[in-house]
């Protein structure tokens, strides 16, 4: 049964299991073509469209240059950004990864065996409090945070933009990641795209599509070379 449902995820993508989720009302394991992804009702979360993305935006940055020695993820989701930064850039970092859904978490073990990946640390958190109460500096700070499509209020305020400049390292690099598909998205992020500035200086806005899906990341980077 397993072969047959991998044979026929290229034909259409084939739904493996559904979840309430603690923070996301609806989370999907889909099969699509031979690979797994978590989606929500309206997102992909993992392993579809946004690891396009983000494998788009390592390259176009060509991360693989940049003494990176500890990562911060916010939203870990089912891991594609550590599968990317460990196993196709070949990044020797220590991961710290945040996820406030503890069935999110379920579901990267399960499906995507996230614990394979050496020097990752997964906390169970609220990105927001963990920024807000940690001591610890890092080297990449990813924030990549929705529910269902949607950035939540609080990680467009002042408070949450300064703890992640509090806890960069002098030399350091941050991604933001925040659809703008929709009118709505892309009001929003015009707005944060000044608080964003004035607190790291010399951001910038990439616009990327992947899946017929546009995303604005907002970039600072300030790393020494190999």
């Amino acid at each position: 049964m397993k072969k047959i449902k991998t044979i026929l995820s290229y034909m259409y993508p084939t739904i493996i299991e559904t979840r309430e989720g603690s923070v996301t009302p609806y989370l999907e394991i889909t099969k699509s073509n031979g690979k797994y992804v978590l989606n929500s009702h309206n997102a992909n979360y993992s392993f579809g469209g946004l690891h396009i993305l983000f494998d788009a935006f390592f390259k176009q940055i060509n991360i693989k240059q940049y003494n990176i020695q500890t990562v911060l993820l916010l939203g870990m989701g089912a891991g594609s950004v550590i599968t990317l930064l460990k196993e196709k850039y070949k990044l020797n970092c220590n991961i710290t990864a945040i996820e406030k859904d503890e069935v999110v978490i379920e579901l990267a073990k399960k499906y995507f065996h996230i614990e394979k990946h050496k020097s990752l640390r997964i906390v169970n958190d609220d990105a927001f409090e963990y920024v807000k109460t940690t001591y610890k500096k890092f080297d990449l700070i990813i924030s990549d945070l929705f529910i269902d499509g949607n950035v939540p209020e609080q990680f467009a305020s002042p408070e949450y933009i300064t703890n992640l400049k509090r806890i960069s390292n002098t030399n350091s690099c941050l991604i933001y990641n925040k659809m703008t598909e929709d009118p709505k998205h892309k009001k929003e992020v015009k707005a944060f795209e000044k608080l964003f500035s004035e607190v790291f200086i010399g951001a910038e806005t990439h616009k990327l599509i992947a899946n017929d899906s546009e995303n604005s990341l907002l970039y600072y980077n300030t790393l020494w070379h190999k």
